[in-house]
């Protein structure tokens, strides 16, 4: 791309809200990858004296056992972000399959009997509910994607039912009926990639919701546990000396919400673009 197409682009509504979040999300991302390969210290190293502050040897300080706080606030990176990201992709296919196939149903026992079940899992906060099952899964960033896969579906499937029921309304959809083309290739070419897109951008929202979902459960000790390098895990061990030693606190909770603000900045992009906001 041109310097000039690119500033045409970034002209548009929306485009440079979207290249600062990207950027901004590219580079946590690079950080994660770069760090634990070439750094000189690992996430579980004993490297120095207990809550050093930062400096040139130790850039982020060291937390309350002697280990290197930039070393495992950027080895959490793909922990955090992975977890996130698979507690959203699981979710988001479930859901979208099971809402188009509720939209195009002509069953009402089908329709009835999902649709109770999906108003009954939104019915209750996703934190709350995610906490709850835990006792009986028992705490881990294993149980966190499991209990994501089995609940927050529900709210993917709400959004694509409602788009897949629009989108087998319209005119095309009935003109490829009345020709003749098979229903599968109507549902993949015509309805599946119209509700896909619906979908997918409440999983960009979504996103932000559940890496501070991960983080919170595990500053709870429901998720990631010590002595894992996990965001959320960080801030909780580093809280009881946030007055004296704030910096083994500060960095990954800066490194959580440069993740989240970027996303953010994503979607806000996105919705400029498309004129929502």
């Amino acid at each position: 791309m041109s310097i000039k197409k690119f500033r045409r682009w970034m002209d548009e509504p929306g485009n440079s809200v979207i290249f600062t979040g990207t950027t901004m999300f590219v580079m946590i991302v690079l950080a994660g990858i770069l760090v634990p390969f070439f750094y000189r210290f690992g996430p579980y190293d004993f490297v120095g004296d207990p809550l050093q502050s930062p400096n040139l040897e130790f850039l982020f300080g060291t937390d309350q056992l002697g280990r290197d706080v930039f070393s495992r606030t950027f080895h959490a990176v793909y922990l955090d972000l992975g977890v996130a990201f698979l507690g959203v992709a699981i979710p988001f296919v479930i859901g979208t399959v099971v809402g188009i196939i509720l939209g195009i149903s002509k069953s009402k026992r089908l329709i009835a009997l999902i649709s109770s079940i999906i108003d009954g899992i939104n019915a209750f906060p996703l934190l709350i509910l995610a906490a709850a099952l835990i006792a009986f899964l028992g705490p881990g960033l294993g149980s966190v994607i499991i209990i994501l896969s089995l609940t927050n579906w529900a709210r993917y499937a709400r959004i694509a039912r409602t788009k897949a029921v629009v989108v087998s309304q319209q005119n095309y959809i009935e003109a490829a009926y009345t020709l003749g083309y098979p229903k599968r290739r109507i549902i993949r070419k015509h309805i599946a990639p119209n509700v896909s897109s619906e979908t997918i951008a409440y999983a960009l929202s979504d996103f932000i919701l559940v890496i501070l979902l991960v983080a919170g459960l595990s500053f709870l000790g429901l998720a990631a546990t010590p002595p894992t390098a996990e965001w959320g895990a960080m801030i909780s061990e580093g809280r009881a000396y946030i007055q004296g030693s704030p910096w083994v606190t500060l960095f990954p909770g800066a490194a959580l919400c440069w993740a989240a603000i970027s996303l953010a900045f994503i979607v806000e992009g996105l919705n400029r673009r498309e004129g929502k906001i």
